[in-house]
């Protein structure tokens, strides 16, 4: 391998290494990390030291740095390790951008993480105790080294793409569809870009594509932030515009007809004054829950979002009025059960206005008008029976 070209790698993997040192440093700089944005930044420490250890290896196949049987072994022994770290901590990240709640609890994502730490603990025994079984007599890694090297990586890449792609096909996620979809490609275009560079190791594809792929995540993500409600982690007010815009050209062309649904708790004060507001926010996340759980179980296609404090929008798909007033029984009827589930001292129920939508955005004000006007009448028919 010529300087020039040695050259060439090692200031590919420094770029590499600046921009998600950015990247790192943006996220350390941030107030209120979250579960998520912690696990990032253990994905951009991963990828620098995996870069560092990339740039060792040109550096000893090169013979800058001696190659023997310690700086081959301690170099692709980091390489294994720093593999298993980047696709584990990227499984625990798509799982908590998707929303898995299973993934919310600490001890959680160490168990998921259980299988990068077998993979370090194997690839360690073979190296200090059968050294021959993973390096030859040329300091070359043999078959078995690949094969574990690969074995857990690919457990991880696997299930996070199939996930991904299981999840972007349900009907209550096509507004976030094109990020799951991504959060699916990704790694697979990453393994494509590994096994080119293990194959042709005349350009350093891997830090290439690896870095331009997780900046693209990594836009996607800020994008979140600025559009997702962080408490209930539902589109936001200003997503909810986005959607309407973006739709308001396909409504024209298609004729399509929508509905907007207008969600509001009653004695939801109550709640906050006579339980504290951090009853009141688990109020929020259960009336969250229960309506992406009705969304889920109807066959509408629906836009959910927190509209700002206790109110809530839902913009569904249909000209039958009453596929939508299935809908709000289906919302309610959910409330009831997950009030029956929590065990809560309090129950929350809702009133629920709607009203068609043309999809012209100039009628959307006028609609969501019509709704809301829809919502008071039923909140002053609970109270005059009451």
């Amino acid at each position: 391998m010529g300087l020039d070209y040695t050259t060439f790698y090692i200031e590919a993997n420094i770029v590499c290494i600046i921009i998600f040192l950015m990247m790192f440093m943006r996220e350390m700089g941030s107030v209120g990390r979250q579960a998520k944005q912690m696990v990032f930044v253990n994905i951009t420490i991963a990828h620098m030291l995996y870069f560092i250890c990339d740039t060792a290896w040109v550096l000893v196949i090169s013979d800058i740095i001696p190659k023997n049987f310690y700086t081959a072994s301690a170099v692709n022994v980091f390489n294994a390790i720093l593999l298993s770290a980047i696709t584990g901590f990227w499984f625990v990240y798509v799982e908590l951008s998707q929303g898995e709640k299973y993934i919310a609890q600490f001890k959680r994502r160490i168990l998921v993480l259980t299988l990068a730490m077998l993979e370090t603990a194997i690839i360690l025994v073979l190296f200090v105790f059968f050294p021959r079984t993973v390096i030859d007599e040329n300091y070359e890694m043999t078959t078995a080294y690949y094969v574990v090297f690969i074995s857990i990586p690919a457990i991880y890449i696997i299930i996070s793409s199939v996930r991904s792609f299981i999840r972007a096909a349900r009907k209550e996620n096509y507004a976030v569809r094109f990020q799951y979809i991504v959060c699916g490609v990704y790694p697979v275009i990453i393994t494509v870009f590994g096994i080119i560079q293990v194959a042709w190791l005349n350009a350093p594809v891997f830090c290439f594509g690896s870095t331009i792929m997780m900046l693209y995540v990594y836009i996607i993500s800020l994008n979140d932030q600025v559009s997702i409600d962080e408490l209930t982690h539902l589109n936001n007010r200003m997503q909810l515009k986005k959607y309407i815009v973006s739709e308001s050209s396909r409504a024209n062309a298609d004729k399509t007809v929508y509905y907007i649904l207008m969600i509001d708790l009653n004695k939801f004060k109550q709640i906050n004054d006579q339980y504290g507001h951090v009853e009141g926010d688990r109020a929020l996340i259960r009336t969250a829950e229960a309506l992406k759980l009705a969304c889920a179980d109807n066959p509408l296609k629906t836009f959910l979002a927190r509209y700002g404090g206790d109110e809530f929008i839902i913009v569904a798909k249909t000209d039958d009025e009453e596929k939508i007033k299935g809908l709000c029984k289906g919302i309610k009827e959910t409330m009831n059960r997950l009030n029956d589930e929590s065990g809560s001292e309090y129950r929350i129920d809702a009133c629920i206005g709607y009203a068609s939508y043309c999809g012209d955005i100039k009628r959307f004000q006028e609609a969501l008008g019509q709704a809301d006007e829809a919502l008071y009448k039923e909140k002053a028919l609970l109270s005059a029976g009451r």
